[in-house]
């Protein structure tokens, strides 16, 4: 029996109009209300046989829901549901049953949101998908099933789809070890993910990007005799087959590659932000010089049309980006096509971004041609990303100004000579528009969520001539553009605005690249960052984590902007709970953020403690510390129920005794561990509260959070060696339960925790040994796999354990993975295969970038309690040209001014310091023969020359170079 045609249901809901739930549009969506549970039901108008259900989300969906099925609308009988939604495309398949009526419900714990239903499809038991064992096919979101060791779960999509991953719930007992598999024919089977040191609950897996018809779930070893039991099997299915995105990836694949924008095609993109400092606005501005004003907004492409033909910037082999001054987020890419040059250049001004296209003839004859300018309903940040489509039902245009679902889109510097708008039909606008812009309705408006449009500026230019077009495009839906006139000189006031906001540059090294990255990060921080949070990214990460603001913090902190750092930990410190638990996350208004990992991320207590220590230490500020003193213990203190939830599970015998309670702060876990990542800051938190209370005059607390880290310290270490005995390599364990190894994860040790007295010392080489392995494996030309540039943080490490032509290296292969160079930003996670189309996190990533500002300023400064430690780690590279300066570089010793040069056979060191002197100044100097500080001699440790705390001007004399 077939499901009757949609037109024939009807449907009703708990609010509003549910018809966009099952119309096959899928540009549109039901939304729900705020106040009242959400609910729908379907009643199919004749009696049915049900196989199989989709759920199509939109941007807000439910977490745990259900259905259920009637024969006459009034006795109900649950069906299948999910205690696991994540959005996307949701799956159901399950044993026949006959219905009528059809009720969907949500039953989310979370706060109420307007969930978007975008469309709900129902299969008759030949169209839904099947599994080979038909005992296990409730698995699929109806009931539990058990599997012996050795069984399977075999799913049949029915036809080749794209599979991302999938979840197992487990029951009372679970698959200690277990592999999944996809196939093409179901003969031959492909392992991608394996598990082998289950603990239950649930697990997860996530694999490249794919095509398969089949799924496959192997448990190999069960936890108990009786077998394993799944709850739940979940399946991660892209859903863009019938999204608005599937049809414009088959355009693109279908028209010429180089006018589409280059995500529908399956390949990476790369972008970097505008925006200005205190504001929530933010664009996006990628690497072919598309820009996108606002989340979700469409982009504008810039396309260049020459004797009829049009072409675009991916073609082109040249492509140059740049920033402003090498450092400030005032970006720009240039190309040649033919004798052409094509350079777009943007900055954010006053809530609008503006872009320049500026064109020049470098012929010899006369060029003729046009600009084109096309509105695409495509965000920058690609599909794989949570980004793809962008919904365009409505396009107009007036003189200079575009509309956009009215509102105000683009502003033009002239009238366009030509426009033609479009709906979509097995392509966008540039399917029209191939040798001539074509007539066209105006305004058009669809269903479709597809319209785009094409503006024209049509060029004559003589040999060595120029001309352009600036478009002003506001970031915010009620903002209006600015007027545009003098593109230079409002280049030239940001450029000015960003100068003046960050002064002069505060860390120069003779590596100019190092130099500009490293001040880059400190701009991109603030375009990312609202007016109290600091967030990693721009888009997808539009939310701010205590783990990435406190890193961001200390780089703003060090980089001169101490009230931008105060007032992030003010605003974080009013909203920690009475218990003391630190939120690991939340929204930029102040809210929590009730997604995945709140208030299970639990080294958020030690990252808090920590800027904070760190924000005082710098600005010794009294009402500072007077402010954050009480959250600070509060949150220390909250240390002691999280150990105490793990102790009434481990007694003292076990290595878990004493440690925090299991989270998923660690990146790369995805279920709750005993991280030592998590107790490396909580060792942290009480040295650093055992620190403020002293400078508090508390001396009661002081003693408490002094004896108590003592005591976490011994039983911290005591648990790593024990794990690291059971181990059988000479590695220190990432975790307790996992026995895994990270010597990213270890690094934190050293900075910015400076608890590494509890690693063994034993296995500190050996775990750096393997790091630098892992460096050399994905530095090959062949490498073909993903990291996350989180890996900077070795830096630290390899300095601190003496390796330092390892940390040249490190820094060597860090500034390689900037995607692309010229704009000194990294994504969160680097592909080998720079085009691959897998997630890459966000980007500017600026947790990343402000590891990498505070590992390049301990590499030039640090401070170790009462010592100054100078010019700890400096590659050669860096005493190139004027040598290193440090211009009022905040320290704990006030504002630090250093020059260092270096000749043939002498170099000299001078510094001021602004506030108390250190007990004694170090300066590892390798070559060093005889140091002399004002003129009296100094004494020598090796490489390290002990200087005197009230040092001003040190002469090397050096071994001269071979």
């Amino acid at each position: 029996m077939r499901i009757p045609a949609k037109t024939r249901w009807r449907i009703t809901a708990s609010s509003g109009d549910a018809r966009p739930a099952i119309d096959d549009l899928y540009a549109t969506a039901w939304v729900s209300d705020l106040a009242t549970t959400a609910w729908l039901c379907i009643d199919l108008g004749e009696t049915v046989t049900l196989g199989g259900i989709e759920v199509y989300w939109g941007r807000h969906w439910a977490d745990v829901y259900g259905f259920e099925t009637s024969l006459d609308g009034e006795e109900w009988t649950p069906l299948c549901g999910t205690a696991h939604g994540e959005g996307g495309q949701n799956v159901f398949a399950f044993t026949p049953v006959e219905t009528r009526h059809l009720r969907w419900s949500d039953a989310s714990a979370m706060p109420a949101r307007a969930l978007e239903i975008v469309e709900i499809n129902l299969y008759a038991p030949g169209d839904a998908m099947s599994v080979r064992e038909p005992s296990c096919l409730s698995a699929l979101g109806q009931a539990p099933v058990t599997l012996a060791a050795g069984d399977s779960i075999t799913v049949d999509f029915g036809y080749p789809r794209l599979p991302l991953g999938a979840l197992i719930d487990w029951g009372d007992s679970w698959g200690t070890v277990f592999s999944v598999h996809l196939s093409d024919d179901g003969e031959t089977f492909r392992e991608v993910g394996r598990i082998t040191t289950s603990h239950g609950d649930y697990d997860n897996f996530y694999w490249r990007s794919t095509v398969a018809r089949y799924f496959r779930l192997t448990v190999h070893a069960t936890s108990t005799p009786a077998g394993a039991i799944i709850d739940e099997l979940k399946l991660r299915l892209l859903d863009k087959d019938r999204m608005p995105i599937g049809q414009l990836e088959r355009a693109a694949a279908a028209g010429r590659g180089e006018l589409y924008p280059q995500a529908l095609l399956g390949r990476q993109v790369y972008w970097t932000v505008l925006g200005e400092p205190g504001t929530d606005a933010e664009a996006l501005f990628d690497e072919y010089g598309n820009l996108e004003p606002r989340l979700k907004a469409g982009q504008l492409t810039p396309l260049l049309r020459l004797e009829g033909q049009l072409h675009g910037a991916p073609a082109a082999g040249n492509l140059r980006h740049s920033l402003a001054e090498g450092a400030w987020p005032v970006p720009s890419v240039a190309w040649t096509c033919g004798d052409i040059d094509v350079e777009a250049s943007a900055l954010a001004e006053d809530g609008s971004a503006l872009v320049r296209y500026r064109l020049r003839n470098t012929g010899s004859g006369q060029r003729r041609g046009a600009l084109v300018l096309a509105v695409r309903p495509v965000q920058i940040n690609p599909y794989w990303q949570h980004g793809g489509h962008a919904v365009i039902h409505a396009v107009a245009h007036e003189e200079r100004t575009v509309r956009v679902n009215e509102q105000l889109y683009a502003v033009f510097s002239r009238v366009p000579d030509a426009a033609t708008l479009a709906d979509f039909d097995h392509g966008d606008v540039v399917r029209l528009i191939g040798t001539a812009a074509q007539p066209s309705r105006n305004p058009l408006i669809s269903g479709s969520g597809l319209v785009s449009g094409a503006f024209e500026f049509a060029f004559e230019l003589a040999p060595g001539a120029s001309t352009e077009v600036v478009v002003a495009l506001p970031m915010g839906e009620k903002l209006a553009a600015v007027p545009i006139d003098d593109f230079d000189a409002r280049r030239a006031a940001v450029i000015g605005a960003w100068r003046a906001k960050l002064g002069p540059r505060r860390i120069t090294v003779g590596d100019r690249d190092v130099s500009e990255t490293a001040e880059a990060q400190i701009a991109l921080i603030l375009v990312n960052a609202t007016r109290h949070a600091f967030k990693p990214g721009p888009r997808h990460y539009d939310r701010t984590w205590i783990r990435d603001g406190a890193s961001q913090a200390l780089a703003l902190l060090w980089a001169g902007l101490i009230d931008e750092a105060q007032r992030y930990v003010l605003w974080y410190a009013a909203r920690i709970y009475p218990s003391g638990l630190v939120p690991p996350i939340l929204n930029p208004d102040g809210s929590v953020n009730r997604g995945y990992g709140s208030d299970i991320e639990f080294d958020a207590q030690g990252e808090f403690v920590g800027i904070a220590a760190d924000t005082y230490r710098i600005g010794r500020d009294r009402d500072f510390l007077a402010a954050i003193f009480e959250p600070v213990v509060r949150a220390t203190r909250f240390l002691d129920e999280l150990c105490a939830r793990t102790n009434a599970l481990h007694g003292p015998a076990s290595r878990f005794h004493g440690l925090l309670a299991p989270s998923i702060s660690h990146e790369g876990y995805n279920k709750p561990t005993y991280s030592y990542w998590d107790n490396f800051f909580a060792l942290s938190a009480w040295r650093n509260c055992a620190f403020l209370a002293r400078e508090m005059g508390d001396s009661a607390i002081a003693a408490e959070a002094a004896a108590k880290g003592e005591a976490f310290a011994a039983g911290l270490g005591r648990s790593i060696r024990l794990t690291a005995a059971a181990m059988p390599n000479d590695f220190i364990p990432a975790s307790a339960d996992r026995e895994d190894v990270d010597p990213t994860a270890t690094a934190i040790a050293f900075e910015p925790c400076r608890v590494a007295d509890v690693l063994p010392a034993e296995r500190l080489q050996p775990t750096y040994d393997d790091y630098r392995r892992h460096l050399a494996i994905i530095a090959e030309p062949g490498f073909d796999g993903g990291f996350t540039p989180y890996e900077i943080r070795n830096l630290n490490a390899f300095v601190a354990l003496g390796r330092h032509e390892d940390a040249r290296a490190l820094l060597e292969q860090a500034l390689s993975w900037r995607r692309p160079p010229g704009w000194r930003g990294w994504a969160e996670v680097v592909w080998g295969n720079p085009r691959a189309p897998e997630y890459i996190g966000d980007m500017p990533h600026t947790w990343i970038g402000a590891e990498f500002f505070t590992a390049i300023r301990r590499m030039l400064l640090r401070e170790n309690g009462t010592t100054l430690e100078l010019l700890r780690s400096v590659p050669d590279a860096w005493w190139s040209g004027d040598g290193i300066r440090l211009h009022e570089l905040p320290t704990s010793f006030g504002l630090a001014t250093l020059t260092a040069t270096r000749e043939r056979s002498q170099a000299c060191v001078e510094l001021s310091l602004g506030g108390p002197l250190p007990e004694r100044i170090v300066v590892r100097f390798p070559g060093a023969r005889r140091a002399w500080a004002d003129g009296r001699p100094c004494a020598m440790d090796g490489e390290t020359i002990l200087a005197p705390a009230d040092l001003r001007r040190l002469v090397i004399d050096r071994a001269p170079p071979p």
